[in-house]
């Protein structure tokens, strides 16, 4: 290696990014000078010339005083400085909170949960610190829910039928089998993202693959007059009924009564609002902003000016969007749930959607987030999404993280964050071609951000701990509140065997399974296998090799569960969820898929039209579900299982986080 490629490598170190990595097998990949002046090109730094190299290396220390500083509730923060400074100190509205003169240490008084600005002035140069002044931890589901542990069902809010939906399960759907399930005692009920997909992207139904995560996928808003009943086909045809639904709620919006909405769009956020303008665009100029005329490729008084009076309608379906998801919030927690919905957010947006459009100043350019090979994907994962970067996310005071946060557990007692593991570090992939890299990213930091805002929002937090996981990184996800995510079927011992139950950690969110997953009848039988042979990643000998390896795991399964070899479908079942429910851990979720006896997974992960993913159907009406044995014996096994328990001590909690 050239000294030119050791001075990038030494750069790249100091910007975060990982020189190498070790791959699930304990393979070690060294990021190619390639991958890293890619990265660095990613994060706002230039390296393709040794002279821009040394230029940014020199540049490293120019800041005198940190960025950033995070301090808890309470605390008094101090700040070093060198030399005489006077200082004033702004709340997030930008009020004076504080002021005034130090020559060595500026000492802050008390602050309370949130965010603030401390500016110094020092030998005629401004500085300023963001502050964020974080609670020790986000809120546990003792303090949300007044309960120590429960359990709750997660499903596909798209698959649900109806005698109203005409095709797509809505937002009144959501609420209505949130009751039912509340009803039944479960504590909460999850979906996957309701993020907004965007108008003109006529091809996307993956709901990971958003155009915009902090606004609402329109899809699911339920028609006033409604669309008749859910067709019987087991497979979701998108197009037609978004012909069908859009057409609906065009007739509604002329028809509509304006004055609530005229109250909500006064006070609505500007973000709001320049989704709505994104929206209006696209129907002329197409879903990619990359294509549109160059002074409409960012926001501002021409997008205002070219979205034009269109721009109210797609305004007015955020709000409508909203009070329906706000009725379902209410629906569930009317019915007895102590948490309500669980959310979930997306790892990133689509690189030519609303989110990139609205945020040009943060978005890491040249690359897309993705996934090295695991136990999910054999071939590794590219999930063509966007990704902030962390330099430029921090000089804007991660405003779109807070911003996307806030609207997001303002509708939720739970949100799941997905694939936390980007919390710590990001795989991105560069679109020139060279081989993906990891990211670090501001661990801490995000941690603020997300801990205030479910403070704020009395939130429930988990985050999807899945795949690699660097040591220490749970105990820090976990001292700050956020609970693990456990997925039974891979918690494996060295032999491949799934351990028993009672090896799930307790401060987690526990289910057999996930939409990426097969059903509890799909790794039974091996359904997954077969689509893994089908779509090529397996050949005859490796097929064979894997079915003997679950038929290893379903003996595991057979023993930790008490089940005889001759055991049917419905006993396995009822024996896993049983096994399930007596786990430790605080939370515990059934697969809508599973209560009803789903053979096929939602989504093959690494696929997109191989399998048919995020188009299938329940097989069970939402009228029909309320006397449903098959519900009703899930309830009761959970319940049964999943009762009140004496509160725990406060050294029974994971260690809290530390200054």
């Amino acid at each position: 290696m050239s000294t030119a490629d050791d001075r990038v490598r030494q750069l790249a170190g100091a910007q975060g990014i990982y020189l190498d990595f070790f791959d699930l097998h304990g393979v070690r990949h060294e990021a190619s000078p390639d991958t890293l002046r890619a990265l660095l090109k990613a994060l706002r730094t230039e390296a393709d010339t040794p002279a821009s190299v040394e230029d940014a290396l020199a540049a490293q220390d120019a800041h005198k005083l940190p960025l950033e500083l995070i301090a808890f509730a309470g605390e008094g923060p101090t700040l070093p400085v060198d030399g005489m400074c006077d200082w004033s100190l702004l709340d997030e509205t930008g009020a004076l909170i504080a002021e005034g003169r130090a020559a060595e240490l500026i000492e802050l008084p008390r602050l309370g949960v949130g965010y603030y600005d401390l500016h110094v002035e020092q030998a005629g140069s401004q500085l300023s610190t963001f502050i964020m002044v974080r609670p020790r931890h986000a809120p546990r589901l003792d303090e949300r829910a007044a309960m120590e542990r429960c359990w709750g069902t997660t499903g596909a809010l798209y698959g649900l039928r109806s005698r109203h939906n005409g095709g797509l399960g809505t937002y009144t759907d959501l609420g209505a089998i949130a009751a039912i399930f509340g009803q039944a005692g479960a504590q909460f009920f999850g979906v996957n993202p309701l993020h907004a997909l965007g108008w003109a992207m006529e091809d996307i139904i993956s709901p990971y693959s958003p155009s915009h995560r902090g606004m609402f996928n329109i899809d699911h808003i339920a028609s006033k007059a409604g669309l008749g009943p859910t067709p019987d086909a087991e497979l979701i045809d998108y197009a037609a009924y978004r012909t069908v639904q859009r057409a609906a709620l065009e007739r509604e919006f002329e028809a509509y009564d304006r004055s609530a909405f005229a109250r909500w769009a006064k006070t609505c956020s500007a973000d709001t609002r320049r989704f709505a303008e994104f929206e209006a665009i696209s129907e002329i100029h197409g879903h990619d902003f990359r294509t549109w005329p160059i002074a409409l490729q960012t926001p501002g008084p021409d997008a205002r000016k070219a979205s034009g009076d269109r721009a109210e309608f797609h305004l007015w379906l955020q709000w409508l969007a909203e009070q329906q998801i706000d009725a379902a919030q209410q629906a569930a927690t009317g019915a007895g749930m102590g948490l309500g919905l669980y959310l979930d957010l997306a790892v990133g947006p689509r690189p030519d959607g609303a989110e990139v459009w609205m945020n040009a100043d943060t978005i890491a350019k040249g690359v897309t987030i993705g996934a090295p090979p695991d136990h999910l994907s054999p071939e590794g994962q590219s999930w063509a999404l966007a990704a902030h970067a962390p330099g430029p996310l921090a000089r804007a005071h991660y405003a779109p993280l807070r911003s996307m946060l806030r609207r997001l557990m303002a509708k939720c007692g739970l949100l799941r964050i997905d694939h936390a593991l980007g919390l710590l570090r990001s795989y991105w992939l560069p679109d020139d071609g060279s081989p993906g890299g990891y990211i670090t990213q501001p661990l801490e930091s995000l941690l603020a951000v997300i801990t205030i805002e479910a403070h704020r929002a009395g939130c429930v937090v988990v985050g999807e701990d899945l795949g690699l996981v660097p040591d220490g990184f749970r105990e820090a996800m976990n001292g700050s509140g956020l609970y693990s995510y456990a997925v039974w079927q891979f918690e494996t011992n060295h032999l491949g065997e799934i351990r028993p139950v009672d090896t799930l950690p307790p401060y987690s969110l526990a289910c057999f399974g996930t939409h990426d997953t097969p059903t509890l009848n799909g790794f039974w039988y091996g359904t997954d296998i077969e689509w893994w042979r089908k779509v090529g990643w397996l050949n005859g000998r490796d097929r064979d090799a894997r079915h003997a390896q679950r038929s290893r795991q379903r003996a595991s399964l057979r023993d930790v569960c008490h089940l005889s070899s001759d055991a049917t479908s419905t006993e396995i079942a009822d024996a896993i969820h049983g096994e399930l429910a007596c786990a430790p851990a605080a939370l515990v979720s059934v697969q809508l898929d599973d209560v009803f006896g789903a053979l096929d997974a939602q989504n093959l992960p690494g696929t997109i039209d191989e399998h048919p993913n995020w188009r299938r159907r329940l097989s069970v009406p939402i009228e029909d579900m309320g006397h449903n044995p098959a519900l009703r014996h899930v309830a009761d096994v959970m319940n049964a299982q999943r009762g009140p328990i004496p509160q725990h001590d406060e050294t029974d909690h994971p260690k809290e986080a530390t200054a």
